[in-house]
């Protein structure tokens, strides 16, 4: 079987992986700005955001740092059950239920009342994180081994385990860290662009990781 994750030049999957780094990135940097101190894809960071207000007996940030955990388990048992139902374009159909579901989040971020709270904010992240699980899944499902759209820690040793390995026994470097390194650097580009409309344009903070999904299933042929 040949190794994808390795193969030479650039490829549709990694079109689609790259735009949804882009849209994890400017998701996980709105809703942190936006939605009180969550991530909708970092479930690590949620995890932590959850143990530390649990210590502190901060209720409501314990609450809402749960919810997005919910809500992104959700998401992938949804994007799991919609794959594994066998349609030849399940994973065009994941990318449209990722679409929907963020585009439901702009169209509430354009006409609640700002700064969010209470039930609508619950809402808000739920449908969030939610499209961010569907979006693992469809990750898992493009089938480029070692890449991922949702969670960097591990992406971040593989590049370094990669770049050492060169370093020590001189040679190229492999195309499965460059891919990471690029779906990395989209993440970040996603997270900028975000951070730039938190402070400059608000009111369109919700659009950029609607415009990458949007974009992945244009990729997609």
């Amino acid at each position: 079987m040949a190794d994808k994750a390795n193969a030479p030049g650039v490829t549709p999957a990694d079109r689609v992986v790259s735009l949804l780094g882009f849209a994890s990135g400017s998701a996980d940097v709105f809703a942190f700005i936006k939605f009180h101190g969550v991530f909708t894809s970092a479930m690590t960071g949620n995890t932590a955001l959850l143990g530390l207000a649990v210590g502190q007996g901060h209720v409501l940030a314990a609450v809402r740092s749960l919810v997005a955990l919910v809500g992104f388990s959700l998401g992938v048992v949804a994007g799991t059950a919609l794959y594994d139902a066998g349609a030849k374009r399940s994973v065009r159909r994941l990318l449209v239920v990722e679409v929907a579901r963020l585009a439901v989040v702009a169209l509430l971020w354009a006409v609640l009342a700002h700064p969010v709270f209470r039930a609508p904010l619950f809402v808000l992240i739920v449908i969030a994180a939610a499209a961010m699980g569907v979006q693992s899944v469809v990750a898992r499902a493009v089938d480029l081994p070692g890449i991922t759209t949702v969670v960097f820690t591990t992406t971040l040793t593989m590049i370094m385990m990669g770049l050492t390995r060169v370093a020590l026994r001189p040679g190229s470097v492999q195309p499965i860290t460059m891919r990471q390194f690029g779906v990395l650097g989209w993440y970040a580009a996603g997270a900028a662009v975000s951070g730039f409309l938190a402070m400059a344009l608000p009111d369109a903070i919700a659009l950029p990781a609607l415009a990458a999904a949007g974009g992945a299933l244009a990729a997609m042929g």
